[in-house]
């Protein structure tokens, strides 16, 4: 490969923050390889990309690091809101797989100079005095009563300690709004896809909401280029819960008491109809703005929607999606892809040649770490 090309690890590739993002690098002329990883088959088709089966608790991070020359890792994993995932699973995963992950990435001999890590606005909490347009700077909830916005927090805590320790590696950390994708909704994305979203009695709070388009976009962004630090990464401005829900055409009404909001969120979960973590409960009383005056300054990132039009985007293809009955995930085929990507291949000159048409094993299960490339 051309020297001073990219070479990328993308965790968490079973869903789509990591599989979409995976996609986009994979075109990317600077980048020389990307390997994705997780515990899960992949639900997406992931390019040319090498997928390898592995829990990033795993010691095998380091060697994998080292035996490729992986010089640039978006750990996409962390998890804030989980319909599949109880708390203490998730905190071996948000806070033991991102201990273990960065410790494989540092070291001697380690090639890893740039690390992109998803975090989330709900470190901050949502609180009836939070500022309008909270800045990078603001405190985070270090003492939040729910568990997954600890875990966060504390990842963000071992982030930061490893970048003091590691000067030479630049490190990003993406907080983003809440993300809104139509093919794979998160708890907040259900409950506002109801055919009658039921609101708090007396509240109407400030909300935003960003594309899947847009989460990618800033998640490329921040492994391409970018000072560390961490970025709010959200639509400008923001939106009250009823205006969202009356211009997208949703019925909704104030049907959760304010008094034993708790146990009335607990009845819905246990009835079906939506899953409310103590986190959303408190962002759908008092809502959450974020400043991206530093994204835009600093990582050159703008969200192409507003909380409005990604929104509207959202229910569209909702709806149509209700009337797709013979959807379908993506099956993860290993000998077709290595097939089909392999013809893909061109040589030299630009044709396809004998060598070029063979099929190349791209893609490896094995928890082994791929060949040196030397």
């Amino acid at each position: 490969m051309p020297r001073g090309k990219r070479r990328v690890l993308v965790t968490g590739v079973a869903r789509w923050w990591g599989a979409l993002v995976v996609q986009r690098l994979v075109e990317d002329p600077d980048v020389a390889e990307v390997i994705g990883i997780d515990i899960r088959e992949p639900r997406y088709d992931l390019g040319r990309a090498d997928y390898l089966k592995l829990d990033i608790r795993h010691s095998l991070i380091g060697k994998l690091v080292r035996a490729v020359g992986i010089d640039t890792v978006v750990h996409t994993l962390t998890r804030i809101d989980s319909f599949d995932m109880d708390p203490s699973r998730a905190h071996e995963m948000n806070v033991i797989g991102t201990l273990n992950l960065l410790a494989g990435c540092a070291g001697e001999g380690s090639p890893v100079r740039r690390f992109v890590l998803k975090s989330s606005g709900h470190v901050y909490g949502s609180k009836f005095d939070l500022p309008t347009g909270i800045k990078e700077d603001h405190r985070l909830d270090v003492n939040s009563h729910h568990q997954f916005v600890r875990d966060i927090v504390e990842v963000e805590s071992y982030v930061s300690d490893f970048a003091v320790r590691n000067p030479d590696i630049t490190i990003l950390t993406l907080r983003f709004a809440n993300s809104l994708n139509p093919d794979e909704p998160q708890p907040l994305a259900r409950y506002l896809d109801l055919e009658v979203v039921p609101t708090i009695i007396g509240y109407d709070p400030p909300l935003q909401l960003i594309h899947r388009d847009d989460c990618v976009e800033a998640m490329v962004l921040a492994a391409r280029r970018g000072p560390g630090g961490a970025y709010n990464i959200a639509p400008a401005g923001n939106v009250p819960l009823s205006t969202l829900l009356e211009d997208a055409g949703k019925l909704h009404a104030p049907l959760l008491p304010p008094l034993g909001l708790g146990i009335a969120a607990f009845g819905i979960r246990r009835a079906g109809i939506a899953f409310l973590s103590p986190q959303l409960v408190d962002l759908l009383r008092w809502g959450r703005t974020l400043s991206t005056a530093k994204a835009g300054r600093e990582l050159g990132f703008k969200a192409k929607r507003d909380t409005r039009a990604a929104f509207e985007d959202f229910i569209q293809r909702r709806r149509v999606l209700r009337y797709e009955t013979d959807r379908r995930a993506y099956q993860y085929e290993k000998e077709l892809e290595d097939f089909i990507h392999s013809r893909q291949v061109p040589s030299e000159n630009g044709e396809a040649d004998g060598e070029a048409s063979r099929p190349r094993p791209r893609r490896r299960r094995s928890q082994a770490a791929p060949r040196s490339h030397r």
